[in-house]
């Protein structure tokens, strides 16, 4: 071997030895980098997606007279995930009907592992609608009721007909008239909120109150120190001498017979629930009375579920409870029928 062959033997050992990569890993590694920018495009996509599920989309809360209160929840779900957990208002629930976006129902049950979540099996489900019950939303200290809740989201709230509001924790984001029905559009976070219940015999008593407190402000102004106890004494003995035919017209009008059942405005009573509505229609198409066994087979309800629509029907007036062989007969208050 002469002495040029090994001099550039070395020159191209030298060199191979200064390239960091050979070309064949070099081409490998520019194959890899396109599918390794695919890669984070896809991540990169599906953030946002994973971010998306679960999050809320509607929430309504709807108040009646008896103090129960209806809630509408609707958000969105993986429809990849087997099931969901979620954390419903209140703590008592009644007749929870869960729904996909194609109106199919979803089977719900307690969870596990957390006693105050549902699970829902939400698999192919993009949408879940939520529709439930609960007395645990509202209370009453003596006229006063008081609703509150923690919402994860702006909500809307339908208050009762008829319901004056007297304090609120927060302002509204918007206020309207629905049917004689207050319904407001709430920020999130904890919202408490009372009310009372307006009835008839307050109105006709407020004119009353009114010329009674007019009447003693004229002696205050007429009469001196001295003499105002006793002026004050036979302006009372005067007001009650007055105020006896008002008192015998209040309890005439108190003596007046009850109206007839009326089914059509039963029908349109928006105090009154649309499932106990489908409820009195059957009674009506029964004659006027009905089982409770066969409300319960003829709504597929559980017991304890038709017992607290029955009994909500009883304490609006619109039906009566009694028993016959030892079952709760179900029969529409002051119904007229052929005989009478």
């Amino acid at each position: 071997m002469n002495q040029e062959s090994v001099v550039c033997g070395k020159q191209e050992h030298s060199v191979c030895d200064r390239m960091l990569l050979s070309p064949t890993e070099a081409l490998t590694t520019m194959a890899l980098v396109p599918i390794a920018v695919f890669v984070l495009v896809l991540l990169a996509i599906s953030v946002p997606l994973q971010n998306s599920f679960g999050s809320n989309r509607t929430l309504d809360f709807s108040l009646f007279p008896d103090g129960s209160t209806h809630v509408f929840y609707e958000l969105e779900s993986d429809p990849f995930s087997p099931d969901t957990q979620i954390l419903l208002f209140g703590d008592s629930i009644e007749n929870l009907i869960v729904q996909d976006e194609n109106g199919f129902l979803l089977t719900t049950e307690t969870s596990a592992d957390m006693d105050d979540f549902f699970e829902i099996e939400t698999l192919g489900a993009s949408t879940i609608s939520i529709n439930y019950d609960t007395y645990s939303l509202v209370s009453k200290n003596g006229k006063v009721w008081s609703f509150a809740v923690n919402a994860p989201t702006e909500f809307s709230l339908l208050m009762p007909k008829n319901s004056v509001i007297v304090g609120m924790t927060t302002f509204p984001i918007d206020m309207s008239e629905d049917e004689n029905r207050t319904k407001m559009f709430l920020p999130a976070g904890d919202v408490e909120l009372t009310y009372f219940l307006t009835v008839a015999e307050s109105a006709q008593l407020e004119p009353i109150t009114q010329t009674e407190a007019d009447e003693g402000q004229e002696w205050g102004i007429v009469t001196a120190v001295i003499i105002f106890t006793i002026v004050g004494v036979i302006a009372a003995i005067a007001i009650k001498k007055r105020s006896k035919p008002k008192t015998e017209k209040l309890t005439q009008t108190i003596q007046e017979p009850e109206k007839q059942f009326d089914l059509e405005s039963t029908l349109s009573d928006d105090d009154v629930r649309e499932d106990d509505k489908e409820i009195i229609k059957f009674i009506h198409e029964n004659g006027g009375e009905a089982l409770e066994s066969e409300l319960r087979k003829k709504f597929l309800l559980p017991r304890t579920t038709m017992w607290r629509a029955v009994k909500r029907l009883e304490r609006q007036g619109k039906i009566e409870i009694s028993k016959k062989d030892q079952q709760n007969l179900v029969k529409l208050k002051n119904l007229e029928t052929e005989d009478e």
